[in-house]
């Protein structure tokens, strides 16, 4: 246990009322400007307070102090809302698996004949959760755009970990859409018998 006593005194060095009254009755000669070249105290003060384009300050600008902005409330249509439908749409579109099963299966077929049929099948699964995929874009982007100054941190990291999650998934439907080879028509079949 130490017995020295704390320091309560300011660290901003700013003159308390005590120590003012001490410097306004104290010496003239503390004033009078020095005569070894040197600026004083009150000249390296005066020559802080000049702006970068020479003019001194007024005074008048607020200081440079974060104040906290109080959280918007929530509502249907705000941010936060957004950003959970957009976490949502990504979580259907990667519970259902569909885009990485088509892309594997795509990119297996190769240069493969494939029936029309079964092309045309995989289009509509390939454009149906891209479509997901972009619908979940389209909503963490709404969330991204409806942020403010009062939104909730989390709500702006949910919204960009989904857009960008949601691009990927957009990107990979896309090359998946593009990879598809081309359907070719099977001749009927000829009756046995």
């Amino acid at each position: 246990m130490s017995t020295s006593p704390e320091n309560n005194s300011p660290t901003d060095n700013t003159p308390q009322p005590d120590e003012d009254a001490a410097t306004a009755g104290g010496s003239a000669t503390a004033a009078e400007p020095t005569t070894t070249g040197e600026p004083t105290a009150s000249e390296e003060v005066a020559a802080e307070e000049t702006d970068a384009t020479g003019e001194a300050a007024t005074g008048t600008e607020e200081p440079a102090t974060a104040t906290m902005v109080e959280p918007r409330p929530g509502g249907a249509l705000s941010a936060e809302t957004f950003s959970l439908v957009a976490l949502f749409m990504l979580i259907l579109t990667m519970l259902s698996g569909r885009l990485v099963e088509l892309f594997a299966t795509v990119s297996s077929i190769g240069d493969q004949q494939v029936a029309a049929a079964q092309v045309a099948q995989l289009n509509t699964q390939i454009t149906t959760s891209g479509a997901m995929a972009a619908i979940t874009v389209l909503f963490a982007v709404l969330a991204l755009v409806l942020s403010g100054a009062g939104t909730r941190t989390w709500a702006r990291w949910t919204a960009t970990a989904t857009l960008i999650t949601g691009l990927l998934f957009v990107a990979v439907a896309v090359a998946t859409y593009v990879m598809v080879p081309v359907g070719v028509e099977q001749p009927p079949m000829m009756p046995m018998g």
